[in-house]
């Protein structure tokens, strides 16, 4: 009864496995210009993850192998319900929205991008100063350009209070620490809830090492190495290609859980290993930032506060685990026949998805 919960939840995470992806940074932008009595906005997104999502919001399976002439006819039936995805509030009073398709571009040749852009459209009343968005057919994190300021969206959640005037309104912290904040948020949220694939790193080492001491080495070499990497990627230093960076990161989870189901205690090549690994995860996190962008001004600050907020997340993996399961069980006689080797085989299996998905993709 006392592993039911830990084991139940690791079966549950094998299961999804398949429907969970890393590094999640959307492939949308959005551009918001204030008029003198109206707004207008651009959203540029992918095709065929929108008509998707319409379609299910619309009850209906979502297609595949769309041709182009097929995708425009299925966006032209589907274009009515746009507006009844765009929310939109200035100075926290709702206003109609007007949201059209005005451009598609997709490609017969598959190599060759593919793009939509959506013109929305509302009245703009005199003297607004802040507004807040809306719009709920997007996912990962999107870019939202206001003001001459970069506003970083989470899927279609709704965002806070945006200024519609350039400059810090009065009262406002200073954007370095605006800047701090925000991208310590979105290295937090890389990690939980949007980087599975480090978390079952994390875990990894956390099944096999329960004594604080040998867990800190190991973790002080993961950040050491991931932090090297990723400021070198950063500035092009190193370049690998994700084809490359994202299947290796996948196999470094299978081989960390495979470890724990053969050894019954830390190895001394471990922290070697995890050293290794942490450079490879560093690629991958450079890759987020890469597609997240750093401000033009405030650069290192951003890439201090994202290295912090990816820091942050890992300590909270590791505390959530050790006060849920670990501090319990840890002691127990069964704690490695009955926990580490079929958590491990768990996380291993899924690593091993990952890897061949990656490769194939």
């Amino acid at each position: 009864m006392t592993l039911r919960l830990p084991l139940l939840t690791l079966l549950l995470l094998l299961l999804l496995a398949p429907f969970v992806s890393a590094h999640e940074v959307g492939d949308s932008q959005i551009v918001v210009e204030p008029g003198d009595t109206t707004w207008t906005a651009r959203i540029v997104t992918g095709p065929t993850a929108l008509i998707n999502r319409l379609e299910q919001a619309a009850g209906r399976v979502p297609s595949r192998d769309l041709t182009p002439e097929q995708a425009a006819q299925r966006l032209a039936d589907l274009a009515s319900a746009l507006p009844e995805h765009l929310r939109i509030t200035i100075d926290g009073m709702p206003v109609p929205a007007t949201l059209a398709v005005e451009q598609l571009s997709l490609p017969a040749d598959q190599a060759q991008p593919a793009w939509l852009v959506l013109r929305a459209e509302g009245p703009l009343p005199a003297g607004a100063t802040r507004m807040t968005w809306q719009f709920d057919l997007l996912a990962g994190q999107t870019p939202l350009l206001l003001a001459g300021r970069t506003h970083w969206v989470q899927g279609g959640s709704q965002t806070g209070p945006l200024p519609l005037h350039p400059g810090p309104p009065p009262g406002l912290m200073p954007v370095a620490v605006a800047t701090a904040v925000q991208y310590l948020h979105l290295g937090f949220i890389h990690i939980l809830p949007n980087g599975p694939d480090h978390v079952l790193f994390v875990l990894g080492l956390l099944l096999l090492t329960t004594k604080l001491p040998p867990l800190l080495v190991q973790v002080t070499a993961f950040t050491v190495a991931h932090c090297l990497t990723l400021v070198l990627a950063l500035y092009g230093v190193i370049d690998l290609p994700s084809q490359i960076v994202e299947p290796l990161i996948a196999l470094s989870i299978a081989y960390v859980a495979v470890e724990n189901i053969f050894v019954r205690r830390l190895t001394p090549w471990r922290p070697v290993l995890v050293f290794t690994f942490g450079l490879l995860h560093g690629l991958g996190f450079a890759g987020v930032l890469a597609d997240l962008g750093l401000p033009a001004q405030d650069s290192v600050t951003a890439l201090i506060a994202f290295n912090l907020g990816i820091e942050g997340g890992q300590v909270a993996v590791i505390a959530l685990a050790y006060g849920l399961v670990l501090h319990w069980f840890k002691d127990r006689p069964w704690y490695h026949a009955r926990l580490v080797t079929p958590a491990s085989a768990a996380i291993a299996l899924v690593g091993l998805y990952w890897t061949a998905e990656r490769a194939l993709a």
